[in-house]
């Protein structure tokens, strides 16, 4: 039974990807949060941990014990981490691609990949 074109009009499925979006915050945006700034310079395997932690709904210690025991692969890992935040909220990398961003100011990325999730979380807790 042929259903006609508006049916085949449905059956049409939309493959385009949208478009990628900037970050919330710059690399350089370190003075928006002064807690994150001063976790991202002095404890940034803290941060690493924490920030693994909530893209993957697990526990920090382990990520945080990696990048503190391990500073040859830090940015191999964080660079992971950082491809999975950007795949999640269909970012740009920006300001270049993230192993680049972490070999040359690991720190910074690391706040912003941190601001970055809290603000994505709080704004689908306001959206639903």
């Amino acid at each position: 039974m042929d259903r006609g074109p508006a049916a085949t009009l449905l059956d049409v499925v939309d493959t385009r990807e949208s478009p990628r979006v900037s970050w919330s915050s710059g690399m350089g945006s370190i003075c928006d949060d002064t807690r994150l700034c001063l976790q991202g310079c002095f404890c940034t395997s803290c941060l690493f941990g924490s920030n693994y932690a909530a893209l993957r709904d697990t526990g920090c210690w382990g990520p945080c014990c990696l990048y503190f025991w391990c500073r040859c692969m830090v940015c191999m890992f964080a660079s992971d981490v950082r491809h999975e935040i950007r795949a999640k909220y269909n970012l740009r990398p920006e300001p270049c691609n993230d192993l680049v961003t972490h070999l040359f100011c690991s720190p910074c990325a690391l706040c912003q990949e941190a601001r970055e999730v809290r603000y994505q979380e709080r704004r689908q807790a306001y959206t639903g």
